[in-house]
């Protein structure tokens, strides 16, 4: 976006998904700010909590009532 404090998230649904952890940090390995979705909810997501010149790195894991899956591949932005 324009707005570097901004970002458009998306990410394909996985099955037997109850909800998914958008995760984000600094650094691929401190990813340590999470926001959290239900499967019913958009996949989509404007992120609206970044800071200007600093890089992003981004994952994300699927969860149900059987646990967590592992952490996706990281994806940077600058």
């Amino acid at each position: 976006q324009k707005d570097q404090r901004n970002v458009d998230l998306a990410w394909q649904k996985a099955p037997n998904a109850v909800g998914y952890n958008i995760r984000w940090g600094i650094a691929p390995d401190k990813l340590y700010q999470t926001y959290q979705f239900w499967n019913d909810q958009a996949n989509t997501f404007e992120l609206r909590a970044l800071n200007v010149g600093v890089p992003y790195y981004f994952a994300i894991e699927a969860f149900n009532e059987n646990g967590v899956s592992g952490v996706s591949e990281v994806v940077g932005i600058k």
